[in-house]
């Protein structure tokens, strides 16, 4: 696996308060590790809906409306980089939202997707409508999801949730380079099924001392924990809520097995949930993992 750096984020942009805090997350994070920032504001084509019923009937973007608000972008980039000092370019584009991140994403090389949420709650969180939500579970780079309560920047506290599933160990290096970068304590929460016996504990519990010792070895601080829950991702949460917790660092591929079809998945839970920054990685199917060195 490629060691895990950081240098080009994307920040999609809508003007709320959430994205423009995002912002400001970003470019802590960009002005540590000397990275560059790419902002972007979609245009969202609305009129697409209307060719449906008249399809002869094409409605364009107003050029002036298109001009103000690369106006009103490169304004915040301005003051982005006046307060940050981090290199800050601008995009502004139309379509569907969720589409132009993926591409521009890739067209930049992006190594992180910083993004604004809301969250969901009630029947709304049955229906994966969420652009967080849904970069979260395609993009092939990190995505960071940060609510508008989340308003100090920097990770002291990291929490590293660790279960028994293909991939949860694949984020363990990411979280270690963060660690550094931050001078971050890690806290690793083991979530074993709740119906494991004592025998397969015994090898859970020997996994998650392996991570607590190569966090030593690279020069991190760290400590373990164990809960036994129904419903993990309540686990995680109730976990972060009550102790010291700056970033939560979750795997995407934690699915309907582990948290039940009805309630939505691992990751949809806690990033419609936290109140505190998550960051989301998408697993690398086929990948051994070796815990070397990670710069």
């Amino acid at each position: 696996m490629k060691p895990f750096t950081i240098q080009k984020i994307l920040i999609p942009i809508d003007f709320s308060e959430t994205s423009l805090l995002a912002i400001e997350h970003a470019a802590f994070t960009a002005q540590l590790y000397k990275a560059e920032l790419v902002l972007l504001h979609v245009v969202e084509k609305y009129w697409e809906k209307f060719s449906i019923i008249t399809p002869e009937l094409e409605v364009k973007v107003p050029e002036d409306f298109m001009l103000s608000i690369e106006k009103k972008l490169e304004e915040v980039a301005e003051d982005i980089r006046s307060k940050y000092g981090v290199k800050s370019d601008c995009i502004t584009s139309n379509g569907n939202i969720f589409t132009e991140i993926m591409s521009v994403s890739k067209e930049k090389h992006v190594d992180l997707v910083v993004m604004g949420t809301h969250g969901a709650s009630g029947i709304a969180e049955f229906f994966i409508g969420s652009n967080t939500y849904k970069v979260v579970t395609k993009s092939s780079c990190p995505v960071l999801s940060v609510q508008g309560t989340t308003t100090r920047f920097g990770y002291k506290d990291i929490l590293l949730p660790i279960d028994d599933s293909m991939h949860s160990r694949q984020k363990v290096n990411h979280a270690i380079v963060l660690a550094k970068q931050f001078a971050s304590k890690l806290h690793v929460l083991g979530l074993p099924d709740k119906d494991i016996d004592d025998v397969d504990m015994r090898v859970f519990e020997v996994k998650l001392t392996q991570i607590v010792e190569y966090a030593h070895k690279c020069g991190v601080l760290c400590d373990k924990t164990s809960v036994k829950g129904a419903n993990q991702a309540k686990v995680t949460l109730d976990y972060a809520n009550n102790n010291p917790t700056d970033l939560i660092v979750i795997m995407t591929d934690q699915e309907e097995s582990i948290t039940g079809r009805l309630i939505g998945t691992y990751a949809q839970q806690i990033v419609n949930h936290s109140k505190i920054p998550v960051m989301s990685i998408h697993p690398v199917v086929g990948v051994t993992i070796a815990w070397e060195n990670p710069y």
